[in-house]
């Protein structure tokens, strides 16, 4: 394999670590906070006995309770795309991002629930681990290059400026 043109991957670096950098921030900060979210209102007394049966369930009912918010928003994004088609974009992507962040949340949740009785089926260890390393792999590969160490120490001195009262968060 030859080595990039340090000009062509000055370019690949210009084009690809802003989108690298919102996904990150996507997948870091508001991942975290919508299982943190999720977790609060874990709290609740009816919330936390439904919890309760869900991590009780055995593997294959863990497996379908997994795949819950991938079916049930399926409808919502076809009408959201629907009302984009019909001309209603704002409203349709209102949907569409409202819909997307609560299928998320409850996504990363019945995660944190239903991962230890997912781990005993050998095709979700696998593909567990596919996503794993993949995801080292490319902020392995976002940490060589500068721009992204430049966007990382930007964003580490506005989150320090604008919200000072979470410097303990950030240790951890």
């Amino acid at each position: 394999m030859t080595p990039i043109p340090s000009r062509s991957r000055s370019w690949t670096s210009v084009l690809t670590v802003p989108f690298a950098v919102l996904l990150m921030l996507f997948e870091e900060y508001l991942w975290g906070w919508l299982k943190s979210l999720m977790a609060r209102l874990g709290r609740l007394a009816s919330i936390a006995r439904i919890e309760a049966v869900i991590v009780a369930l055995p593997p294959k009912a863990a497996a379908v309770v997994f795949l819950l918010p991938a079916l049930l928003i399926l409808p919502v994004k076809l009408a959201a795309v629907w009302a984009i088609a019909s001309g209603h974009f704002l409203f349709g992507l209102v949907v569409l991002v409202t819909a997307k962040l609560a299928a998320t949340a409850l996504f990363a949740r019945l995660y944190t629930l239903c991962r230890p009785a997912l781990m005993t089926f050998g095709w979700f260890v696998w593909l567990h681990d596919i996503i794993l390393r993949a995801k080292n792999w490319a902020h392995a590969r976002l940490e060589s290059w500068a721009a992204w160490r430049q966007a990382k120490a930007l964003i580490a001195t506005l989150r320090a400026r604008w919200f000072p009262h979470r410097k303990e968060e950030q240790a951890s």
